[in-house]
C-alpha cells in the first residue's frame, strides 16, 4: 500500500494528480509533446508508471488535462491580472501587460509545444474549444472601452499581442512590447512631424 502524504486520502490524491500534471507540463516543454509518456511523467514526479494510470485512463488523457490545467491557471491569473483596474482603456492596457507577462513566463512554450499533440478530433475540438474561451476577457475588456463590435476587433488585438510575443521572444523587454502595443491600441501608429 503506498504511502498517504497528506492528511486525507482525496488531499493526497490531489496533490499527486497536481504533481503529475506539473511533470507532464515540464517533460512538454523541455523534450516535447511525444516525450510525455506516463512512464516518463510518473518519473518524473517520483510516482509509478501504473500509480499514473490511477490518475489518467490514458497517454491522451494527460495531455488534455495538462491543457485544460493551463487553461483554467490562464482564466485565474487573468482575472486577478484585471482586478481593480478601471474600465475602459486602463483595462485595456493592463489586459494587454498581462497577456504579454503570462505568456512570457513559460506557459506560451507549453501551449507551442502541445500543438503537434496527436489527440482524437473530439479531444483536439475540447482544446481549440477552451482557447477559444481565452478571448472572452478580451471581449468584455473591449466592451467596457466602448468598442461597439468587440468580436470584430478582438481578432486585431490579439494579432498585435502575437506579434508582441515575436518580439519578446526576438529579445525586446516585455514592458517595453507592451508599452508600445498600449499605445498603438490607444492612439494608433506614431507619426513624425
Amino acid at each position: 500500500m503506498p504511502r498517504i502524504t497528506a492528511p486525507t486520502v482525496a488531499e493526497h490524491r490531489s496533490a499527486q494528480r497536481a504533481a503529475l500534471l506539473r511533470a507532464a507540463a515540464e517533460v512538454i516543454v523541455e523534450d516535447g509533446v511525444a516525450a510525455a509518456t506516463p512512464s516518463k511523467v510518473g518519473e518524473r514526479a517520483g510516482i509509478a508508471r501504473s500509480t499514473v494510470y490511477d490518475y489518467f485512463a490514458s497517454r491522451e488523457e494527460l495531455l488534455v488535462a495538462v491543457a485544460i490545467n493551463a487553461f483554467e491557471e490562464w482564466g485565474r491569473d487573468m482575472s486577478a491580472a484585471l482586478e481593480g483596474a478601471p474600465p475602459g482603456l486602463p483595462r485595456l492596457h493592463r489586459y494587454v501587460e498581462a497577456t504579454i507577462a503570462l505568456s512570457t513566463d513559460g506557459r506560451h512554450d507549453l501551449a507551442t509545444a502541445m500543438r503537434p499533440a496527436d489527440l482524437s478530433p473530439s479531444r483536439r475540438e475540447e482544446i481549440v474549444a477552451l482557447h477559444d474561451a481565452l478571448v472572452g476577457p478580451l471581449m468584455a475588456v473591449l466592451a467596457e472601452a466602448g468598442v461597439q463590435t468587440p468580436a470584430e476587433y478582438a481578432p486585431y488585438v490579439q494579432a498585435m499581442i502575437g506579434v508582441g510575443l515575436a518580439r519578446v521572444a526576438a529579445g525586446d523587454a516585455p514592458d517595453e512590447v507592451a508599452a508600445r502595443l498600449n499605445r498603438i491600441v490607444t492612439d494608433g501608429l506614431p507619426r513624425g512631424a
